[in-house]
């Protein structure tokens, strides 16, 4: 069973809040780990690629770093095509073709750069 890693910044309510809301709605084979207790050579990431996005890292022996690493809208592209709730496959798909997969990772740093400001949404 391969292990899935979302790699998130500790440092940031409106990010864990998110991993807690994915554990809520999502609760399948994966884990949430803060970027900060993390030795993040290990997973072949730098701190700037940490601080910048979140990332869904997938265990894959083929690859260098022992991991298959998907960084910002793509990461959660990537989760949602993992888990196993068969309707939401098809949705998250569409943002694996191009325009749609830029579309996405531009909406995604308009949320990263205001996630301060959209607490709102977990507070209810």
């Amino acid at each position: 069973n391969m292990q899935k890693l979302l790699i998130t910044d500790g440092d940031c309510e409106f990010c864990q809040l998110s991993a807690a809301w994915l554990r809520k709605h999502f609760d399948w084979d994966w884990v949430n780990k803060p970027s900060q207790t993390l030795e993040l050579r290990r997973f072949g990431l730098t701190k700037a690629e940490v601080d910048k996005q979140l990332w869904f890292l997938i265990e894959d022996a083929s690859e260098p770093t022992g991991w298959r690493k998907y960084g910002g809208a793509m990461a959660i592209t990537r989760f949602m095509l993992k888990q196993p709730k068969l309707y939401i496959k098809p949705f998250a798909s569409i943002f694996l073709f191009p325009g749609f997969k830029q579309l996405a990772q531009f909406i995604y740093l308009s949320i990263a750069k205001n996630r301060g400001k959209l607490l709102w949404i977990f507070k209810n």
